[in-house]
């Protein structure tokens, strides 16, 4: 008799799936993946698989437990894809599997014969194992667990016993499991409960019996939370790799090992990002000197919260950080990590993008386009360097590479069951990170970030302008954060220009603001107006016919009007007017003579005043102007948002103002309650994992990403040819898009390159 061929991948192209695609042949490309990121035996893990452990907070004497049951959770991982269901699927016969394959996966452990095979295993918990293998793809929960897909097809399939038998004779291979030949596993299956193996008792007992316990013990016993997060998170990275690695022909050993072993030292990150930084500040004709609190900060722990004024070189001090975490102990990887897609691509290309471009990596939503034509001067040491990864590697295309500059969500993404970032993992598991501007983390993404200092320990640096005392308290008391400067440190350079008078500021009416920019303008002023509403934004500008910006263009746009006030603010001998929303309180580094904004949350006009007077320096005795005024709603914010406003300005108006005096009245007039830390799946889901369970950050229900019907050929045309369509995307208002299509198509009779998408039509408002 023929021995059948089992299948877990689909054909690359037209035919049958290759040799690589068998089942066999897949599970053991994934276990070769699993051994050689983590180690070959249980007693002899490799360098990462410390890290890893480290990571999760995982004493080394666990190991053993660790790799036993990652390396049987990735041999058990598919064996419920050995069922005519499945392989009519992925040979083309069908386009639907009876139940998810992962699913059957897990109710294959759990039969009798199975269960008590697999308990006799050394340092194995069936529970573990379990966990791991059904919530691999992310897509489980006890209410969905074992369900089938389409109640209306027929709900009976035959499961193949040898196919499995052959996969479980790898644990005989690899742990010291007994011989499988006598295990008892039914043929014929029925979800109609009318002839066959009925699976909903088993179900049954899975969720009320068997997991009854294990889901109380998750929750008071952290560590054995930690074993399972750990082990889960490795399978779906070994069946990543075994997968993607695979597919693209390469030698999985030999690349894995490449992207593993390597380390990034503190000269190299002297080398390779702060020297070259510094050369491109003097080229450009500033004087450059160290300061004294930028010297401190390499000396500073492995945990640490710094809080110092806009313009006083908190980026560079931050890699002399790195640098200095680097000396006591080389890693893997090195990351810097920003709360937008635009404060990224900056951070990229400042620091970044001088290292080798083999080992730097921009990681966001729109990075491919981002880096299109990013180094285009003749004269910049960067051109023609390519710093993109393998598409068709995904999330993995980034392991090899050594430093990163991102967005937040990229990689604590992970704490809501996001893949990708679970597939990033193996990066930040062996990393120093930085997260920047931390004071304008929305309740959710700072929650997430709380809860990641908590449970997973590798060296982090937070650091800001400006902080509300009650996060402050929660970042140094709750997680561990040691503050700096602190009481203990006095820097003549820092207090110096934390000290000295920067702001002239003025509480005028709404009336009045008006007649400032244009008086100010008039005057040969670089004026930044900022609004709280895209639609006000865009009103303005286009009846004074000046700079609009906001975050309501098409990307390819967007970088343009960026660009576009960059330049205006750099250059001194022509008066400048640009009006903007939001997006100037970090995309933009640009030092205006005057500022003038509506009342916002303490924090966002503090952010806003740092774009006045940027470059001031206690010698020149300079003062910027900066003017506020209410707008007709609280609309975008909050109100809770807008606690403490008015005292703040009744404390500055009229004022001469210092970045020190802000920060006192932040902490006297910020918020005063402490947030509640909301739901992480990744830490709190027990043995079930289900990718978007909740939202990283806050959630904006009121825009949609779409494209202008008059962009529809173009982007299909890009994405035939497998160039990135971002620049044609925008953010619109939903009720301008059917829901449901992919892409949204947003009408083009709404858009103006100048002037972003309009709530009306431009020619009602021309």
């Amino acid at each position: 008799m023929t021995e059948r061929t089992v299948f877990a991948k689909s054909a690359n192209q037209k035919g049958a799936p290759e040799a690589s695609a068998t089942l066999k042949a897949h599970t053991s490309s994934v276990i070769q993946s699993f051994r050689t990121i983590f180690g070959y035996d249980e007693t002899a893990p490799t360098r990462f698989a410390h890290e890893w452990l480290s990571f999760f907070q995982l004493e080394s004497s666990i190991f053993k437990q660790f790799y036993n049951n990652g390396v049987l959770a990735c041999i058990f991982h598919d064996i419920g894809k050995a069922n005519s269901g499945f392989q009519d699927m992925v040979t083309g016969k069908n386009k639907f599997q009876i139940v998810r394959h992962e699913h059957l996966s897990g109710l294959l452990l759990w039969l009798p014969d199975i269960s008590d095979w697999i308990g006799k295993i050394k340092h194995i918990d069936i529970r573990i194992v379990f966990s791991a293998v059904v919530s691999h793809h992310l897509k489980t929960g006890s209410d969905k667990f074992a369900e089938p897909l389409n109640p209306d097809l027929y709900r009976i399939f035959e499961i193949y016993p040898d196919s499995i038998r052959q996969i479980f004779q790898l644990a005989v291979n690899y742990t010291a499991a007994e011989s499988v030949e006598n295990l008892t596993i039914p043929k014929i299956w029925d979800f109609e409960g009318r002839s066959g193996f009925d699976p909903y008792d088993l179900k049954e007992k899975i969720n009320k019996t068997y997991l009854k316990n294990y889901k109380r013990l998750l929750k008071r016993d952290t560590a054995q939370n930690s074993l399972l997060t750990a082990v889960r998170a490795a399978l779906i990275v070994a069946d990543s790799a075994g997968s993607a690695i695979v597919r693209e022909g390469k030698d999985m050993r030999e690349w894995l090992n490449a992207a593993f072993n390597t380390v990034v030292n503190s000269q190299y990150i002297e080398n390779n990002v702060i020297q070259p930084r510094i050369k491109e500040l003097q080229m450009s004709g500033l004087s450059f000197w160290w300061n004294d609190f930028q010297d401190v900060a390499e000396t500073l722990p492995s945990k640490t919260l710094l809080i110092s004024p806009c313009g006083s070189g908190k980026t560079l001090a931050a890699w002399r950080w790195i640098k200095g975490r680097l000396s006591e102990k080389a890693v893997g990887k090195v990351i810097f990590l920003y709360p937008t897609r635009a404060t990224a691509t900056e951070g990229f290309r400042d620091y970044v993008s001088w290292a080798p471009e083999a080992d730097a990596g921009l990681i966001h939503g729109t990075a491919g386009y981002d880096l299109e034509g990013m180094f285009n001067q003749p004269e910049d040491a960067r051109t023609g360097k390519d710093f993109t990864t393998e598409d068709r590697l995904y999330a993995l295309g980034y392991w090899p590479r050594n430093v990163f500059s991102a967005t937040v969500d990229q990689f604590l993404g992970f704490m809501q069951h996001t893949y990708r970032s679970v597939c990033l993992l193996p990066v930040l598991a062996d990393s120093v990170v930085v997260f920047d501007e931390v004071h304008s983390f929305d309740k959710s993404l700072f929650s997430a970030l709380k809860r990641f200092l908590k449970h997973f320990d590798i060296p982090v640096l937070c650091m800001t302008a400006s902080l509300p005392g009650v996060r402050r308290d929660e970042l140094i008391t709750d997680c561990g954060l040691a503050l700096f400067p602190d009481d203990g440190f006095r820097f003549n350079d820092l207090d110096a220009k934390a000290s000295m008078p920067r702001y002239r500021i003025t509480v005028i009416t709404p009336e009045d603001s008006e007649i400032e920019a244009l008086n100010a303008f008039e005057s040969g002023k670089r004026v930044l107006w900022v609004v709280n509403k895209v639609a006000e934004c865009q009103s303005l500008a286009r009846r004074l016919n000046v700079i609009c910006y906001h975050s309501r263009f098409r990307l390819q746009d967007r970088k343009k009007q960026h660009q576009k006030v960059i330049r205006a603010f750099q250059q001194t001998k022509n008066p400048v007017l640009a009006i903007t929303t939001q997006v100037c309180e970090m995309s933009l580094d640009l030092d205006a003579d005057v500022v003038i904004s509506q009342n916002a949350p303490i924090t966002s006009m503090i952010q806003r005043m740092g774009r006045c007077n940027r470059h001031a320096r206690p010698e020149n005795n300079k003062l910027g102007d900066v003017y506020f005024y209410p707008p007709e709603d609280e609309n975008p914010y909050k109100i809770e948002e807008l606690n403490g406003v008015d005292h703040f300005l009744d404390a500055l108006d009229g004022k001469t103002a210092s970045q020190k005096m802000l920060e006192t009245l932040l902490q006297r007039f910020g918020p005063e309650e402490a947030e509640v830390e909301k739901y992480a799946a990744f830490l709190e889901s027990g043995p079930w994992a289900a990718s978007r369970e909740a939202g990283l950050r806050d959630q904006n229900d009121f825009t949609v990403s779409a494209v202008l019907n008059t962009d529809i050929r173009e982007y299909y045309d890009l994405k035939r040819c497998k160039a990135p369509a971002d620049g044609l995307m925008l953010p619109v208002p939903k009720r301008f898009v059917k829901p449901g299509r992919f892409p949204a198509i947003a009408p083009s009779a709404h858009y103006d390159p100048e002037y972003g998408f309009f709530d009306y039509p431009l020619e009602d408002i021309l």
